[in-house]
């Protein structure tokens, strides 16, 4: 089976060269196509992607982000390919070594039809991040990414509530059965978490594959605080927003039970408050 690999990119064409040429020496026994989603870069980018002969790619407007890039990839491949292949969607701003995509396989091929994600580390070969684990109750997203965290034997995590698309592979089936993902509500965050809830509502099973492992040089901690600091405004209203208020309550709609919904506009009212 063939496994489709989604990259969406803007701009940042060293990272995107980076992670294609890990993509290339890849040790594995499957076919691999590159599709790169290009969404309006002004570096270059598009011009070097069209001397590639062995990737595909597509352009953007400069609006789809990362929702609406993952769409369009994700809808070019259902229209143009069998239903039996595999789907991975990768971001361009990590690197990964030459057994990550049959170490994903693996586990994938194994747990057949479970959604299967990477165990995300620093350039330190420290553990940033395992998971997240998901609390409605708290409307709270928390990382697994404990440094004191032993595994023994295991070679798969499945205490997690979503996946990651810094590294996620889907049979491709998985993502048509839960109709892909909104990406008019989650044009750029929580559109990774809301395609692996909404794959794991209809039975899939969410697991990591800790032999999986993609490096980054992103400083989650950094960037969270940095969050902090913008305005009100720009935080409920920036389609780039963590808490752009529409895909916050709609992310928390559907991680939510009843009772939680029930009571979910009167918590996010006190929250949003509690940030003034």
């Amino acid at each position: 089976m063939t496994v489709n690999i989604i990259i969406p990119v803007f701009n940042r064409i060293n990272e995107t060269k980076k992670i294609i040429s890990n993509l290339r020496v890849q040790h594995t026994d499957e076919e691999i196509r590159i599709l790169i989603i290009d969404d309006g870069s002004t570096d270059g980018t598009s011009e070097w992607l069209s001397s590639q002969e062995d990737l595909f790619f597509l352009r953007g407007n400069g609006k789809l982000l990362w929702g609406g890039a993952i769409n369009l990839g994700i809808n070019y491949i259902i229209k143009n390919h069998p239903t039996d292949e595999w789907i991975l969607l990768i971001n361009n701003d990590v690197e990964v070594k030459k057994d990550y995509v049959d170490n994903l396989l693996k586990i994938a091929k194994k747990n057949y039809p479970a959604a299967v994600g990477s165990l995300i580390k620093n350039k330190k070969n420290e553990i940033v991040s395992i998971g997240p684990r998901i609390d409605p109750s708290k409307l709270k997203v928390e990382e697994i990414y404990k440094k004191n965290l032993v595994f023994k034997n295991e070679i798969i995590f499945e205490e997690v509530d979503a996946l990651s698309g810094r590294g996620v592979i889907y049979p491709l089936k998985s993502i048509i059965e839960a109709k892909g993902l909104n990406s008019k509500i989650f044009p750029h965050y929580y559109g990774d978490y809301s395609l692996s809830t909404q794959i794991n509502n209809k039975g899939y099973k969410l697991m990591i594959s800790l032999e999986a492992i993609v490096f980054t040089d992103e400083d989650f901690k950094y960037s969270k605080e940095k969050r902090k600091n913008y305005s009100i405004i720009r935080k409920s209203f920036s389609r780039k927003s963590t808490s752009l208020f529409y895909s916050y309550f709609f992310f928390w709609w559907q991680a939510s039970n009843f009772k939680q919904r029930l009571s979910l506009p009167l918590r996010m009212l006190i929250f949003t408050i509690k940030r003034l």
